[in-house]
């Protein structure tokens, strides 16, 4: 897992723009603490530069790397897992190397075209043919590896893994999309491709972008998670090809020239990872767990079971209260993007303490999107009751009462009905942190007109349930978890792999009926059938907790005081994002709005991280009191 970013300039030669690649290359050094690289096309159409975080053929495979006959460069992130397949497939290829990412020269060179569909991996490529003049990027198929991208008005494209260098760069400037951000308040992200600045796009999971001599673009799908649903199905057979696909997809993950780890909560998806991947290493894995001050949920004693049975090397963390203030702003200047996600803190500072034992990361990233382990897939009691009420009592009567006393009561009421209706709807009405009732609340004026989790839904033909794991996973699964998970663990130097995303698994997992996937709508009732040879009794029978934080505790003291002061600074509220009163609003009741709190605190960090201070060469090194006292 590396970083790069480069330029291709069609009508003019990069030392005429005003474009330093250097300085991109430096502020994503933190991805690549290994080594550097850097290359020029003889025309200086082109820029490529690259930090490299060693995991594959440790002394060599440095980037950029350039084909043998000189026509080709190419920078990549991530690894290529089928690599050794690929070197046996394309033997005839003259390698110069013994790692994973000259792969995909060779299939270029054999496919054209075609080569990316040889590739399994967590990718994103930058690969520029000096014969054609054309660059070519790609993103693998379900958007574990991040790849921006900007045009410019003079007709050159910029290319990186992180915004910032970008912006580091001066290949874009850093400007807000104010459409974006009533998104991300409704969304609690910026669904891609777009992202909060103006100009900046990622580049969609599944897809390459072709830009040519003359500046054309051209954008190609080459995957979807859309494979249709078998007639008949029995649970064993679905159980041994789950079973087959993730095993083989471990294996692949497990591959490094470097010590392997994992991260260990009490869930599900992370115990059967940590189970199937200690069948398959030699030595002790090293596993962590976080632990919360104050929290009210521990989930440590389940992953010390876990932890016990496999022998792994089993550290704890506790994450204690003045962590948040002490990690935030660091922690949201890695991310580049706001989230509402509050998992960003814990995250970063497991990666860090993970760093010191490994220099890979495994985690179990996924398994609610394949086997519907979040509460949204399925309706609630309260709603299934209130459906068997008429519509016209329910619209015409009990809402509009409801409404007079508690909007927010009546909003949850009128959603109930989505469920069947409007699937779409359903689940981004059930994530969204500020539907338009906390919208008015909070003094925001705008409203969006599309809903991401909606459009997706619409364009899968299968059963309603894998639709919705469909919307999530084109929606909520790069554009936040992967997001945070890419950022957290390059901040620390360390590579986060995700096994459960092997694009086979995924399409696999999504083509069973629901009858299968949550039989009498038990969630993930059938990874829980899967994983019972494998895990305590106690961690199977347990309600599940997510990865979350305790935000509401954090809201106290001296962290409250701090996030109340940036947001209700002038020029916070200048932006017209919301008012002082709405913000008055939401601090007089923390433990009912602290995730709104945060989402707002991690917009405005971002903003007055890169607009107001253009920081986005250095990390601020500032707690948020600090960093609150300075603005």
């Amino acid at each position: 897992m590396c970083g790069f970013v480069g330029i291709f300039s069609p009508r003019a030669p990069v030392y005429s723009l005003d474009v330093d690649i250097s300085a991109g290359m430096a502020a994503i050094r933190h991805r690549g603490p290994d080594g550097s690289g850097f290359f020029e096309s003889p025309d200086d159409l082109f820029r490529v530069g690259f930090r490299r975080l060693s995991i594959i053929d440790i002394e060599n495979s440095q980037q950029p790397i350039r084909h043998p006959s000189g026509e080709r460069v190419m920078v990549g992130n991530g690894e290529i897992y089928n690599y050794n397949e690929l070197r046996e497939r394309f033997a005839d290829f003259p390698y110069q190397t013994s790692g994973d990412m000259e792969t995909v020269l060779a299939a270029m060179d054999e496919q054209g075209e075609a080569f990316i569909q040889a590739l399994t991996g967590m990718f994103a490529l930058g690969i520029f043919d000096m014969r054609e003049n054309q660059l070519t990027l790609a993103r693998d198929h379900t958007g574990i590896k991040p790849l921006y991208w900007a045009s410019r008005p003079d007709g050159a494209i910029g290319f990186s893994s992180e915004i910032k260098s970008l912006f580091a760069s001066n290949i874009v400037l850093p400007e807000i999309d104010e459409v974006q951000v009533t998104r991300y308040l409704a969304q609690g992200y910026v669904p891609g491709p777009a992202t909060l600045f103006k100009g900046v796009k990622k580049l969609d999971p599944g897809s390459l972008l072709t830009v040519d001599r003359h500046g054309k673009q051209t954008h190609e799908t080459y995957w979807q998670p859309m494979v249709p649903t078998p007639d008949v199905m029995r649970p064993e057979d679905a159980l041994d090809g789950l079973m087959e696909s993730l095993r083989k997809s471990i294996r692949q993950n497990m591959q490094a020239d470097v010590p392997v780890g994992a991260l260990l909560s009490g869930g599900l998806d992370s115990g059967l990872l940590v189970a199937l991947a200690s069948e398959v290493t030699p030595h002790p894995l090293t596993t962590l767990t976080v632990r919360f001050d104050g929290a009210g949920y521990d989930e440590a004693p389940l992953a010390r079971m876990v932890a016990e049975r496999y022998g792994t090397d089993h550290h704890e963390v506790t994450i204690g209260r003045n962590a948040v203030d002490e990690t935030l702003v660091d922690a949201v200047w890695h991310l580049g993007e706001p989230l509402y996600d509050a998992a960003l803190v814990p995250n970063y500072i497991i990666q860090k303490e993970m760093s010191r034992h490994a220099k890979v990361s495994l985690n179990g990233t996924g398994g609610d999107e394949l086997f519907a382990g979040y509460d949204r897939y399925f309706p609630t009691s309260i709603e299934r009751q209130y459906g068997l009420v008429p519509k016209w009592v329910r619209a015409g009567i009990v809402e509009p009462l409801i409404a007079k006393l508690s909007p927010m009561t009546a909003w949850k009421l009128r959603r109930a009905e989505k469920f069947r209706s409007d699937p779409g709807g359903y689940l981004f009405d059930h994530c969204t942190p500020f539907p338009d009732v906390m919208l008015d609340m909070i003094g925001h004026k705008s409203r969006t007109e599309t809903v991401a989790q909606r459009e997706y839904f619409a364009d899968h033909t299968g059963e309603p349930q894998s639709g919705m794991l469909y919307a999530d996973v084109k929606t909520y699964l790069p554009d936040d978890l992967l997001t945070l998970l890419d950022r957290t663990s390059m901040a620390a130097g360390v590579e986060g792999r995700v096994p459960f995303l092997d694009h086979t698994l995924v399409g696999y997992a999504l083509s069973l009926p629901r009858s299968l996937r949550t039989p009498n709508g038990l969630a993930k009732e059938l990874e829980r059938t899967l994983a019972a040879p494998y895990l305590p009794e106690p961690l199977l029978s347990a309600p599940k907790q997510g990865f979350t934080s305790p935000v509401p505790v954090w809201m106290t003291g001296s962290f409250s005081q701090a996030a109340n002061r940036l947001l209700t600074r002038p020029q916070a509220l200048e932006r017209g994002w919301w008012s002082a009163s709405g913000i008055s609003n939401l601090f007089a009741n923390p433990g009912k709005h602290g995730y709104r709190i945060y989402a707002l605190l991690a917009l405005e960090l971002t903003a007055a991280l890169y607009v107001d201070r253009g920081g986005f060469h250095d990390m601020p090194g500032l707690s948020l009191t600090d960093f609150a006292r300075s603005v």
